[in-house]
């Protein structure tokens, strides 16, 4: 209703719209850095969407109280969330395979288990739930607003600035020379993609909280969107480049392009193409700014 997006209800369903890209994304730009690329968050999504739907009566019934079910519920949500960023960063770090393979793998596992816990959408998810983190704080913050405030506070500032953090710019600069200044490579790659399985679990809790089920047949474009979206906000695929201002900022955009779309009722297929090419976009201006940056540098290097 256009009536109603200059009322408070336009913030809180601008919020609703772009909350989970935008998580994504924060935890897409940690792998970024290091150079590398998760192709599983998509579905690392899914699988914790369905875990969430399907645990959350059975938890309640069990401690009898749906506030402290539902707090349980959480908890196990986000250390699942932990546990598969984990499984992705020790085969990265000790397996000495490339990130892209290995998310490559891990993806279809995260589908397969989403498919094997939820085989039909589903699942019971307490509506005072729902309500609560997609409505509004004081009638008029929207909490996903307050929820995306809370994982930039919580979550990414500490995490940029603890060793690990700042380990990974100087990794996705020159790992060689990271490794040899005495960084450790293979802890600031574990924690990066740990804190990336956390922000997959926090997207899972919003989406599970919008759709209120799980379904593991759900169109899901989050990781391309997530890589998109790092990339519009300036995040360098060659690693060492990105911020959350800048990723939250990519995210929104497109969000809002997609959002469009599907208000002017654009073919699904049309939107996929615009998608796909957004990300050719993205990618190849992210290419040539590195490229005239390495240029640059061999002049100047050269003039000296």
């Amino acid at each position: 209703n256009q009536a109603d997006f200059f009322t408070r209800y336009g913030p809180q369903s601008i919020f609703n719209q772009i909350i989970t890209l935008c998580i994504a994304t924060l935890g897409q730009t940690l792998i970024i850095l290091t150079a590398g690329i998760d192709l599983s968050i998509g579905n690392q999504i899914i699988f914790l969407n369905c875990v969430m739907a399907t645990i959350m009566q059975p938890i309640i019934d069990l401690v009898g109280n749906d506030g402290l079910g539902i707090v349980l519920t959480l908890v196990v949500i986000l250390a699942a969330g932990a546990l598969c960023g984990l499984l992705n960063g020790v085969l990265v770090a000790y397996g000495r395979l490339q990130p892209i393979v290995v998310t490559l793998a891990t993806s279809s596992i995260y589908i397969g288990l989403a498919r094997y816990v939820r085989p039909e959408p589903g699942g019971e998810v307490k509506s005072e739930f729902a309500r609560l983190m997609t409505g509004r704080l004081f009638e008029y913050i929207p909490m996903a607003a307050v929820v995306l405030l809370l994982v930039i506070v919580l979550v990414w500032i500490p995490f940029r600035n603890s060793r690990s953090g700042q380990a990974l710019y100087a990794i996705g600069g020159n790992e060689t020379a990271a490794y040899l200044s005495g960084i450790k490579i293979n802890r600031a790659k574990i924690s990066a993609y740990l804190v990336a399985g956390v922000c997959s679990a926090l997207c899972a809790i919003m989406l599970t909280a919008q759709t209120r089920s799980g379904d593991p047949t759900a169109a899901n474009n989050f990781t391309n969107n997530s890589i998109a979206a790092a990339a519009l906000g300036g995040a360098s695929l060659a690693g060492g480049t990105g911020s959350y201002f800048g990723s939250i900022a990519g995210a929104v955009i497109l969000s809002l392009i997609v959002g469009l779309l599907v208000f002017w009722q654009v073919s699904s297929y049309y939107q996929n193409l615009i998608q796909g090419l957004i990300l050719v976009l993205a990618l190849s201006v992210n290419f040539i700014v590195h490229f005239v940056k390495k240029r640059q540098a061999a002049a100047r290097a050269a003039a000296k």
